[in-house]
């Protein structure tokens, strides 16, 4: 059976579902997503915006929503 399966939609040995427990959230997918990009742009939210394909302000919301980078830059002024 393929790794893939096994591993990250939780089948077993039976191909049956098991409990999928350990999985991340797609919240927690998202925050770690975002950080990375953060990383490897030098944090230049302006380049991590034109990745995700969002506006400035969607990405300040969203850095805010999830505690990364500056909480002093304010995102209306985007």
């Amino acid at each position: 059976m393929n790794v893939y399966l096994q591993r990250y939609l939780g089948l077993d040995e039976d191909r049956e579902f098991a409990k999928p427990a350990g999985f991340p959230t797609l919240r927690d997918l998202e925050r770690d997503y975002i950080g990375f990009l953060l990383e490897i742009t030098d944090h230049n939210r302006a380049e991590v915006s034109r990745i995700l394909a969002i506006s400035r302000s969607t990405l300040y919301h969203k850095l805010r929503r999830y505690e990364l980078g500056d909480e002093s830059v304010d995102p209306l002024l985007f």
